[in-house]
């Protein structure tokens, strides 16, 4: 985030913590474009001597995997996918980060044989064949 910011931008970086809700907003655009800050593997930040700072204290690396291994961790732990969002004029990045458990979503699959009934989020499934 700090190694990101665009501190010659209009506002600064805020960080809101409210009860179910991490929000962090940065000045300034995604340099890589968001689907790539979401898939990682490369890395642009906008503050090199930062970054070198941080690296010096064993914090971060310059490999693209922080905003992934958020992602991967909120997954893990079934909570609501993070959401990433971009404003222009003036230019700010806002990730999204919710503590709510992801809402489990009733489906039904028919096929020619059987329907099946399938909970997300759930390893059980109920297979009901026609006689």
């Amino acid at each position: 985030m700090f190694t990101n910011a665009d501190y010659f931008g209009t506002c600064g970086v805020v960080i809101k913590l409210e009860r179910h809700v991490l929000t962090i907003e940065n000045p300034g655009y995604i340099r890589l474009g968001k689907k790539q800050m979401r898939l990682g593997g490369k890395s642009d930040p906008r503050n090199k001597a930062l970054m070198k700072m941080f690296n010096l204290i064993d914090i971060g690396e310059r490999a693209g995997s922080g905003v992934p291994g958020i992602f991967n961790t909120w997954e893990d732990e079934g909570l609501e996918t993070p959401i990433i969002k971009e404003e222009f004029d003036p230019d700010r990045t806002i990730l999204t980060l919710s503590f709510e458990k992801k809402r489990r979503q009733k489906q039904s699959i028919k096929t020619n044989d059987k329907k099946t009934a399938i909970k997300n989020g759930d390893k059980k499934t109920a297979i009901k064949k026609r006689r």
